[in-house]
């Protein structure tokens, strides 16, 4: 009897927000139904592959962060559903988080209060500026993002390394059936392009290209093989490479990042908020064979620190791992 009676209550109390909501931003486009369930209003469809209530409660705190308001008409154009189920969920939100919104009457929106404090997310400045920079570039569609109105926004996009679907599938296939690979390459040491067998049992993102991680039958090593350097897949068979064998993979390492000691005092605090340092150290945990790209990228691998703000605090016990020789 009691699960029934807080049942019969949540119902209620739905129903009475619900009452406010129609008397003061209209009419919704169905009445209620019954049995838990909701109908959709004529012209909006439910978009494949949208999630539960959970999801449409983010989505009305995720506004309400970001942009100080939402309304119930963004929150049944995202998901595809009805006003009136958009009311339920505003309902919703405003039982588990009462102190968040508040009702603008004269522009008819909710706003965020003083008093906001997330519930279903925790907020992350770098997700939300990942998000920004993918719906710029196109990366990603605008219906698989909360964000709505953008700032005018740019992003500097590098040289796209596109990777043949050829190449990419023997490779992700020869990693799944543990098979060794016959290819040609072209390796930036040699002249011309070589054939060779290579044992792939690993991919990695440098932050520019996308490497095979393979054992080189002709090297007797573990190398890092660039997917478009691949020219052409020749052949495969069973490999008896042991995957678990490749130290520099499966050993991780930490790497130390401090600021340049010739900075002023406002310029290392400048650094050490930029980089997120602890008590003025970057301490990062990264793959003995990733160590090399990582450096690079920050232009932190060589002994100078001309132009960078920052120094590699760790690197006379790591310098062996950014050697030319490793680089294939």
């Amino acid at each position: 009897m009691t699960n029934l009676a807080s049942c019969f209550t949540i119902n209620r109390l739905y129903r009475l927000i619900l009452t406010y909501d129609v008397q003061t931003m209209g009419e919704p486009d169905i009445f209620p139904t019954t049995g838990g369930t909701f109908e959709y209003s004529e012209g909006r469809q439910p978009k494949l592959g949208r999630w539960g209530q959970d999801r449409r409660l983010e989505f009305i705190e995720f506004r309400l962060l970001w942009e100080g308001k939402i309304n119930r008409g963004e929150l049944a154009d995202f998901f595809g559903i009805s006003i009136q189920q958009a009311s339920l969920d505003f309902a919703k939100y405003m039982v588990v988080a009462e102190d968040n919104m508040e009702y603008d009457r004269s522009e008819k929106v909710y706003r965020a209060t003083p008093r906001f404090e997330p519930r279903f997310l925790a907020p992350d400045t770098q997700t939300f500026l990942n998000q920004l920079a993918n719906l710029t570039t196109g990366t990603l569609p605008a219906s698989l993002s909360f964000i709505g109105p953008r700032p005018p926004c740019d992003v500097v996009t590098l040289p796209t390394r596109r990777v043949r679907t050829d190449v990419l599938l023997a490779v992700l296939w020869a990693i799944r059936d543990h098979c060794d690979l016959e290819v040609t390459y072209q390796s930036m040491r040699r002249p011309a392009a070589t054939k060779r067998w290579i044992a792939p049992h690993s991919l990695a993102f440098d932050g520019a290209r996308w490497h095979a991680r393979a054992w080189c039958h002709e090297s007797k090593t573990f190398r890092d093989f660039v997917l478009t350097r691949m020219q052409e897949i020749h052949t495969r068979r069973a490999s008896e490479v042991d995957a678990s064998e490749d130290v520099n993979w499966h050993t991780h390492i930490v790497v130390v990042i401090e600021p340049r000691p010739d900075l002023t005092v406002g310029q290392r605090d400048s650094v050490i908020t930029d980089f997120g340092m602890q008590n003025g150290k970057l301490i990062k945990t990264i793959r003995r064979a990733l160590v090399q790209y990582f450096v690079r990228h920050l232009q932190i691998d060589g002994p100078g620190t001309i132009g960078q703000p920052i120094v590699w605090a760790n690197r006379e016990e790591l310098k062996d791992l950014v050697e030319p020789v490793k680089m294939y």
